[in-house]
């Protein structure tokens, strides 16, 4: 990889970022992201706004959806974790689609370490040196981090974890807070690409699933260094 942009990058711990974003379809968005990224020195080869499919495509007109999405699906002993789960919307479909062709992607450039953002993700002002110190501490066993406030939940600490950065989810099922900021390691990646279609469930349960059943070492990163716009208000949502 090419040096520059690595040390450029959020933290040279990092290859890649890719965005689960439509900058023509979400232009404030993706001006916010792109204005973040030019005010910190990021070169646009850094990052990636990836959207293969939006929910308003054709193809959630046609029978076709069904080759990626099932909510009754049984594969994998897989159980029904979101009671939404039988009624994902066309922008949720699309959502989880984007994602596995942006996981694919990474496993396809060969690299170690990527970053995915949704469109309605929001920085805090010293995101960049909290994120460069906590990603010098992270423990080495970890597949996935959760780097957001999200929905405002929080690791419980126990005496002896005061002052640390990092801490395994409430419980071994839930990986995720939401999945506005996560960090992937790609290996992790590659296995769910083997499993992740088709889908049953809303992009932050079905990681939750994934994650298990492919035994992930997860931690959340407390405090968080982004948020998520669309559940502080500062963005509508769009799902």
């Amino acid at each position: 990889m090419n040096n520059y942009i690595h040390i450029q990058m959020f933290t040279k711990d990092i290859d890649h970022c890719y965005i689960l974003c439509n900058p023509e379809k979400e232009p404030d968005r993706a001006n916010y992201l792109l204005d973040w990224f030019h005010s910190k020195g990021i070169p646009s080869t850094a990052y990636t706004f990836s959207s293969d499919c939006y929910g308003t495509d054709p193809l959630f007109q046609t029978s076709s959806i069904w080759n990626f999405y099932n909510p009754w699906s049984k594969l994998y002993g897989r159980r029904v974790a979101n009671i939404t789960s039988h009624n994902l919307k066309p922008a949720e479909i699309s959502l989880l689609m984007n994602f596995a062709c942006i996981a694919k992607k990474a496993v396809d450039a060969g690299y170690s370490t990527v970053m995915i953002l949704e469109s309605d993700v929001l920085f805090h002002e010293d995101c960049l040196e909290r994120l460069d110190i906590a990603m010098s501490q992270v423990p080495s066993d970890w597949d996935f981090l959760s780097i957001s406030a999200s929905l405002d939940m929080k690791p419980k600490r126990a005496r002896e974890d005061v002052g640390k950065l990092w801490f395994p989810p409430y419980h071994s099922y839930f990986h995720t807070r939401c999945a506005d900021s996560m960090i992937f390691r790609v290996s992790i990646l590659k296995k769910m690409l083997k499993t992740f279609l088709p889908f049953a469930e809303a992009l932050d349960w079905e990681l939750n699933f994934q994650l298990t059943l492919h035994h992930a070492k997860s931690y959340w990163l407390d405090p968080p260094v982004m948020y998520q716009g669309s559940l502080n208000g500062d963005y509508k949502t769009t799902l």
